[in-house]
């Protein structure tokens, strides 16, 4: 009996250990995907008593009773000046304020593994090789096998962080060359692929708890 037990144990123990093997690409594939910019200008904030557009004449409307006091009317003038007064200063420094330029990215990803993914993440790649300056995202989702989901982002990173001078004034175009490069991706099993190389500090713990599902943040 003994030399039965001793035999099983050391079968076990010639045993090889189950490997998990890791794809070298990544099981998510990325359906579409374009990035372009639009200016943001001033909002003009107009009185209350003036709704119209400037080419429009402004309609007044008389609310005073004929049997009102004189007082009455004198501090309803008062106010309403006070609030055009107001009105026509904040329209003075919005009209001072300079447009902003606003980036927008709209990405579309299909899940091709088995397996549910949680996150991932993800860079705009404008050139033909990667480059520390190309711009890093992390999304939140729950994405099924099989399964596509899309994203539309807007914010103030431009594609690259690198600008050239000779090319400051032009505008990106749709669609415009370019890849995307999948860097992570989670599973909701906890399991992690990683792309090779790629810097796992990228994105901080702090930064990534404070996605919500189907949303992401940039870098």
């Amino acid at each position: 009996m003994k030399l039965l037990l001793v035999l099983a144990a050391t079968l076990v123990a010639a045993m090889p250990p189950i490997q998990t093997v890791i794809p070298q690409a990544p099981e998510m594939i990325v359906l579409k995907f374009s990035c372009g910019k639009q200016e943001s200008g001033g909002h003009m904030i107009r009185s209350v008593q003036e709704p119209d557009p400037p080419m429009n004449e402004p309609i007044h409307i008389d609310m005073s009773k004929k049997e009102e006091p004189q007082e009455i009317k004198n501090r309803r003038d008062l106010a309403e000046r006070r609030a055009d007064m107001r009105a026509a200063e904040i329209n003075a420094a919005l009209s001072n304020q300079k447009s902003r330029t606003v980036y927008f990215y709209h990405l579309e990803v299909r899940n091709t593994s088995t397996k549910v993914v949680k996150s991932f993440a993800w860079a705009y790649q404008p050139g033909d090789s990667p480059d520390p300056s190309d711009r890093q995202f992390f999304c939140l989702v729950k994405a099924k096998p099989s399964e596509s989901k899309e994203f539309d982002l807007f914010t103030p990173l431009a594609p690259s962080r690198v600008v050239d001078a000779s090319k400051a004034g032009d505008k990106p175009k749709e669609n415009s060359i370019g890849s995307i490069v999948i860097n992570k991706i989670e599973y909701m099993d906890g399991s992690v692929w990683k792309r090779p190389g790629w810097n796992p500090a990228t994105f901080t713990a702090d930064a990534t708890g404070k996605v919500a599902t189907g949303k992401c943040i940039g870098l």
